[in-house]
């Protein structure tokens, strides 16, 4: 009973992960219409940013985590300005073509700078274990599980009842009718990916403790965090953090209990037979975030 405790608390994490990656994602499509395969290097950004701060300049893991959150929502207006705003207008393929390259050209650059070999990051956190009714885990595990939360509320609060997260739901109904009424759309747009960036960045700063950072850990999350934006219906925000948790569970208990070596497909695997039930997502299509 007590290993079955500790897979669902492994998965819990896994999807606390896809989610906060699965959800800028969405935000993504959802707001400004368009799919980032680059989305995976904001998370490795981050995790590089968060283990030069706190294990090379030395800074608590709190200001630390800020830190690579707040970088990496900076990079996400840079990205935004500089690549995303000169082929919104384009066709779809060449923004595959744009975000696959950045993809390609952020991977290379990391490994010219940090080198191939993983960076470790363990905190007091990660390294303490806890003992919680026979379950044993990091402490670092509880921590993802409440940030995540905290966040997901944060962002449904945002999106309901600030200024410019009204605007991005708006938007995401009706680009056009924004435009008329006076909506600065690529303000609200340049918003989006600054908060999608942050996402990213805030995930690695909470899970690089538990799990390694290297150069191309971005390539597979962001096939991941694709699959549950599908399985959760495209655009929807709460039906992509739905379906990332129901894939990280799944991907942790076929790995405890079938074989670790297939839990790479695991979220493929669920997409596919999700598709076949339901072609247009667990959630179905709605319009907006």
């Amino acid at each position: 009973m007590s290993d079955l405790l500790e897979q669902l608390v492994h998965g819990l994490t896994l999807g606390s992960l896809y989610a906060m990656v699965a959800t800028g994602l969405a935000l993504m499509f959802g707001v400004v219409r368009l799919v980032n395969f680059a989305h995976g290097e904001f998370y490795m950004l981050g995790g590089y940013a968060f283990w030069y701060a706190y294990a090379e300049l030395g800074l608590p893991y709190p200001v630390a985590g800020l830190a690579a959150t707040a970088a990496m929502g900076a990079f996400g207006l840079a990205y935004e300005r500089a690549v995303i705003r000169t082929i919104l207008a384009r066709t779809w393929h060449v923004q595959l073509i744009a975000t696959l390259a950045t993809s390609i050209t952020l991977t290379n650059l990391a490994i010219l700078v940090f080198g191939a070999q993983p960076k470790e990051v363990p905190t007091m956190l990660s390294s303490t274990i806890a003992d919680i009714g026979g379950v044993r885990m990091a402490w670092q595990r509880p921590l993802v599980l409440a940030a995540a939360v905290i966040i997901f509320a944060g962002l449904e609060w945002f999106v309901t009842r600030a200024k410019l997260g009204k605007a991005m739901r708006a938007m995401s109904q009706n680009r056009e009718a924004c435009a008329v009424v006076g909506v600065d759309v690529q303000h609200v747009a340049l918003a989006t990916f600054g908060i999608s960036a942050a996402l990213a960045g805030g995930a690695a700063a909470l899970v690089s403790p538990l799990f390694s950072i290297f150069p191309d850990v971005g390539a597979l999350l962001t096939l991941k965090a694709f699959a549950a934006v599908i399985v959760g219906g495209f655009g929807y925000v709460k039906g992509a953090i739905a379906a990332a948790f129901l894939i990280g569970l799944a991907e942790s208990l076929a790995a405890g209990y079938i074989s670790y070596a297939y839990k790479d497909a695991i979220a493929f695997v669920v997409m596919v037979l999700v598709l076949l039930v339901r072609p247009q997502g667990l959630f179905g299509r709605r319009i907006g975030i």
